[in-house]
């Protein structure tokens, strides 16, 4: 979910709890508006006030703009998170994107890959062996393409996706489980899938075949057109009994946690359609 206020967090972990749900997944959101103001809410706080009122639903930041702040500040973080939920928090953390950070007017990595393995090391390290407190949290990599793929399978706990046809996320699950046995490792993959209208489909879409990295992402699945992004990637809130359909296709392609992502819609139409997916 992005950016909803505190109490519809806590709102929709209890929500998840009744629905059979199993994570409630947030993305950092933090961006310059067009103004020069600031919008996105802070995904760490939202999830310590939805643990704080759950007994059984897993919380992930997923994905933390990591670049933007220091390591040991994010490993703190996700131990306090791994601490006060008694073991249900998840890191995800990706690099971002280098249009957000020249936005936010802070450096963007050299080298995204070179940046990620360090961070990898630093924060699994930490997760196992350096807390003090909070320890055992899963990382998760962000990954778009193959080799941010690679990297995520061989040195993290697994992977959080985005924008995949059933066939590319088959493709990449594939991949990850070949890395991840050459390292000893068994990846965790997560796939963000958008549940909304059409039209917020259609925009957001828009909005990232706009950046470099996801028209590179596009255009690797043979997307070539807002509409073929939606129609290949996305679930039609106007449509849930294809939606359901489609979701089963991206499960039966490997994925372990496939990550419902209502955008457009208001808290009850949200609730309904989210409700239906699971009835």
């Amino acid at each position: 979910m992005r950016d909803l206020p505190v109490t519809q967090v806590v709102e929709l972990g209890k929500f998840a709890e009744d629905h059979g749900y199993s994570s409630i997944y947030l993305p950092e959101t933090g961006n310059r508006t067009p103004d020069g103001g600031l919008s996105g809410r802070s995904p760490w706080i939202s999830l310590a006030a939805m643990f704080a009122e759950t007994e059984h639903v897993g919380g992930a930041v997923g994905v933390a703009a990591a670049p933007f702040r220091s390591l040991p500040h994010l490993a703190l973080s996700a131990a306090t998170l791994q601490e006060q939920s008694e073991g249900r928090f998840s890191l995800g953390i990706g690099v971002s994107h280098r249009e957000a950070a020249d936005r936010l007017g802070v450096p963007f990595p050299t080298s995204p890959l070179r940046w990620t393995e360090i961070a990898c090391d630093e924060l699994m390290g930490q997760a196992r062996f350096g807390l003090t407190f909070g320890k055992g949290f899963p990382v998760l990599v962000g990954a778009l393409g193959p080799k941010m793929v690679e990297l995520g399978a061989a040195r993290s706990d697994g992977l959080v996706l985005n924008w995949l046809t059933p066939q590319h996320a088959q493709e990449t699950v594939e991949l990850a489980r070949n890395v991840g046995q050459a390292n000893g490792r068994t990846p965790y993959t997560v796939l963000y899938v958008r549940l909304s209208p059409d039209e917020a489909l259609h925009t957001d879409a828009v909005n990232y075949d706009a950046m470099a990295n996801y028209h590179h992402h596009f255009v690797r699945q043979g997307l070539m057109t807002p509409e073929d992004v939606v129609a290949g990637t996305c679930l039609r809130s106007d449509d849930l009994g294809h939606a359901k359909e489609q979701l089963n296709a991206w499960a039966e392609a490997g994925i372990d946690l496939v990550c419902a992502y209502p955008h457009g819609l208001e808290q009850a139409e949200y609730e309904t359609a989210l409700a239906a997916l699971t009835a």
